[in-house]
């Protein structure tokens, strides 16, 4: 089983956290986070996850409520999950970013 828990920066005022755990070649479990720095603080602005058993994204808000919503059905590939998660979240985190601040 192989585990890992890290965090790279994307920009000086952006990091990306990735954590997830592997057996015999599949992901079992993923985290794909994204924060910023706003007004000196890290905010959460976008959390990719499989904590409750499935996958799902947290779309966190300036001011609104968070919205969370289902990646997955039953017999999903969470490798393919993942590798799409991370791929978007390293793409488009300065759109994410605006979104969040618009709303």
């Amino acid at each position: 089983m192989k585990e890992a828990d890290y965090s790279y920066p994307l920009t000086e005022e952006d990091k990306i956290r990735i954590a997830f755990r592997k057996k015999h070649g599949k992901i079992e479990y993923f985290i794909v986070q994204y924060f910023a720095l706003i007004n000196s603080r890290w905010r959460s602005i976008m959390r990719f996850d499989t904590c409750h058993g499935y996958a799902h994204k947290h779309t966190f808000h300036l001011i609104r409520k968070e919205y969370i919503m289902n990646l997955t059905g039953p017999g999903d590939n969470l490798n393919e999950v993942f590798t799409q998660v991370s791929k978007y979240v390293k793409s488009d985190f300065q759109k994410i970013k605006s979104n969040f601040l618009r709303n």
